[in-house]
């Protein structure tokens, strides 16, 4: 029995140790041959550690250069108390310093046990501090970068925003995320045992980050002030609750300037398109008379009737199979072409009636309408137009989008439409954004114009510019013209319709035109949503906003500028005065010599520059004697210059814009009228761009009040 027992003893441990030795070698095996990716990712997971080295975000231009948004970086700074050096002074300071606290609060801050103490967020650090922080035991640094929208007068919509991943989540942050964002880098971190600052970076394969490009729209910020001022103006002015406008050059199909009033924040969800599209091109309404552009080309086109075609308007109110149609006019026999300048719905209406439904139909589509217009920006609409099929459109279906209704435009579907007309028959797609620039101000991107297609014949183009011409000559878009500058354009007026039912007293009137007549530069839409009476139809209120915003592009930038045409006749002489002659965007030595030239006193600053405004005006009669006032823009300015603020107490709105522009310098408009105080006051200095508050008021039945009175004619 006692030698068994030991036997015994001994095969257990065998067992035993056999057992271990088999786990072990499972283990083993394990480890090394089936699970060995698995364990070995685990543990570069503790030894090795990735950190993001965020690309920096491409800024956003206009065409001239002038910020839409731009990066700026700032930090977040951490510290791990134990890893820290407490005992450096120059670290202590340092590190106290960026984060703008004490060195004995940041000394307190260290005593904590914690593995990490966030010392401070949303910090700006100059470039030294962040070489310095960098180099610190113990010290983390998170950078993040937001975005900074310094130009204001443009929808918040238009150029977008970021979200706080650093991605775009509206317009054009949005749409060209591929061009701004760039590419994250990353660097690998590796735990050195017994080392204080943690981990150290090793000699391994790393990427650097590819900073994003920067974008360079097609906007221009002078015409964008230009037409955010005179659009808020307008809607204070007719009492309406909102409108847009929109600026385009049809050569290109460029985009100018788009303003929208109310203004609204960008929602936080992109799946809100009332916070996250423009109303531009996603706000859909009834165009009215302006669409007859659309009806009368097409029959012009297809030959159903000539331009001198004669209708009779039936007094202004007509009795069809579908129902009745009035005129604001009592018309009798009217022509084609007077029909179409006159606004008559009852002679457009008879001339349309009888076309094929289907080919009407088509025609619009090439217009673009039912369509997107293929501009690079968020959720555009698509509009509303029924495919004529039947149970879908009724027997006033026809007559009713002939003039305008029954039919849902955007906005930048109509622009584009009058753009074609304006560049002699072609659809081109809108667009938004010229190129993009790397770093170095190479271009790595261009974004060219796209013509679509040919809409209208050359003839049809001709006759439909000659009829839109005679619209402000004598028609219902008088209130349109321009001194000294021919335009061309077309009134509209509908009824807004909510669930179907058109709203008593609640109209959209718009204006859609093109400058200069002849050789058309740039076409301006102005919609305003439910103006009060009687600046309800777009004659009596949109015409006007449209000649002040041309007027306004031509004294304060070069778009209309022709060398070839820009003498008047100095030599004609009346009661022994002479013409003034025109000294505007001449150099002041140009100016100079012209003034010779015309044998003309004039006074103008020492400083060179760009005559930017001139009294008295060109083609005024001047007395020899008398001095023709020049006012000049410095063609360069140093960064961080200061500007004198002028004296613009007294003026009226526009002459105190326009000379402030001229400083440049711009405005905020508190009331309406005359300046009555400015703040700062004149001879105080500002940065360029720095924005005067102008105080003003009524004074003497001033004109800049609404006239309340009916002219005679179409209110359309």
């Amino acid at each position: 029995m006692k030698e068994l027992f030991p036997q015994h003893r001994l095969r257990v441990l065998s067992a035993v140790v056999t057992v271990v030795v088999g786990i072990l070698a499972y283990r083993l095996v394990d480890i090394q041959i089936i699970n060995h990716e698995t364990y070995r990712a685990r543990a570069e997971g503790q030894w090795y550690e990735t950190h993001r080295l965020p690309a920096r975000r491409g800024n956003i231009f206009d065409r001239n250069g002038f910020p839409l948004a731009v990066t700026h970086w700032n930090y977040t700074v951490g510290v791990t108390p134990k890893d820290f050096p407490v005992r450096d002074r120059k670290a202590v300071e340092c590190l106290a310093d960026a984060c703008a606290m004490s060195k004995k609060e940041l000394r307190r801050q260290l005593k904590k046990d914690d593995t990490y103490v966030q010392l401070g967020k949303d910090l700006h650090l100059t470039e030294d501090q962040v070489s310095k922080l960098s180099s610190l035991s113990g010290v983390r640094l998170d950078p993040n970068h937001g975005r900074l929208y310094p130009f204001d007068s443009m929808p918040p919509q238009l150029v977008g925003a970021i979200n706080l991943k650093g991605k775009g989540t509206a317009g054009v942050e949005f749409a060209f995320e591929g061009v701004l964002g760039g590419t994250d880098g990353e660097l690998i971190f590796c735990r050195l045992p017994g080392n204080r600052k943690g981990f150290q970076p090793v000699n391994a394969p790393g990427t650097k980050p590819r900073n994003g490009s920067d974008l360079y729209l097609t906007i221009d910020t002078r015409i964008q002030a230009i037409v955010d001022f005179e659009l808020e103006q307008a809607i204070d002015c007719y009492s309406a609750a909102g409108g847009m406008a929109i600026v385009v050059e049809p050569s290109t199909g460029d985009i100018l300037a788009i303003s929208e009033r109310p203004k609204r924040e960008i929602s936080a969800e992109t799946s809100q398109p009332d916070g996250f599209a423009l109303r531009s091109i996603n706000g859909i309404f009834e165009p009215g008379s302006t669409f007859k552009l659309i009806t009368d080309s097409y029959l012009l086109d297809r030959g159903k009737v000539d331009p001198y075609d004669a209708f009779f308007g039936e007094n202004g109110e007509a009795h069809f199979d579908f129902g009745v149609i009035h005129d604001d006019e009592e018309y009798g026999w009217l022509t084609f072409k007077e029909s179409f300048v006159f606004s008559s719905n009852i002679c457009t209406i008879k001339a349309a009636l009888g076309t094929d439904p289907a080919d009407f139909y088509r025609y619009m589509l090439q217009f673009g309408f039912g369509g997107r217009t293929g501009i690079d920006l968020p959720a555009e609409s698509r509009g509303t137009l029924r495919e004529p099929r039947p149970h879908v459109w009724s027997a006033r279906s026809l007559p009713s989008i002939a003039i305008g209704h029954e039919i849902g435009v955007t906005a930048i579907q109509m622009a584009m439409a009058y753009s074609a007309l304006a560049n002699g028959g072609v659809l081109l797609v809108p667009r938004i954004a010229l190129e993009a620039r790397d770093a170095k101000g190479s271009v790595v991107a261009k974004f060219s114009p796209a013509a679509i297609r040919r809409v209208i014949s050359k003839r049809t183009d001709a006759t439909m510019q000659d009829f839109c011409t005679e619209v402000v000559l004598k028609g219902t878009g008088m209130k349109a013209a321009v001194d000294g500058i021919p335009v061309a354009g077309k009134t509209g007026t509908s009824q807004k319709a909510v669930n179907g039912r058109y709203q008593d007293n609640k109209y959209v009137a718009s204006f859609i035109g093109f400058a200069p007549a002849p050789n058309p530069r740039v076409v301006c839409l102005v919609v305003l949503d439910e103006p009060v009476f009687p600046y309800c139809w777009g004659g009596k209120s949109s015409a006007i906003v449209f000649s002040k915003i041309i007027e306004g592009i031509n004294l304060s930038t070069d778009l209309f500028y022709d060398r070839g045409s820009d003498y008047f006749a100095v030599d004609e002489e009346k009661d022994g005065k002479k013409r003034v002659p025109n000294f505007l965007r001449l150099s002041t030595e140009e100016a100079l010599d012209r003034a010779d030239e015309c044998g003309v006193r004039v006074q103008c600053p020492d400083s060179k520059g760009i005559v930017y405004s001139q009294t008295p005006d060109p083609g005024t009669l001047l007395d020899r004697k008398e001095t023709v006032q020049l006012m000049v823009r410095a063609a360069e300015r140093a960064p961080g210059t200061a500007l004198a603020v002028p004296d613009v107490e007294g003026l009226s709105i526009r002459e105190a814009r326009r000379l402030l522009l001229g400083c440049g310098l711009d405005c905020l408009v508190r009331g309406y009228g005359l300046v009555d105080k400015q703040d700062p006051a004149a001879g105080g200095l500002m940065s360029p761009g720095g924005k005067v508050i102008l105080y003003c008021s009524p004074r003497n039945g001033n004109q800049d009040q609404p006239v309340m009175q009916i002219a005679d004619g179409a209110h359309h």
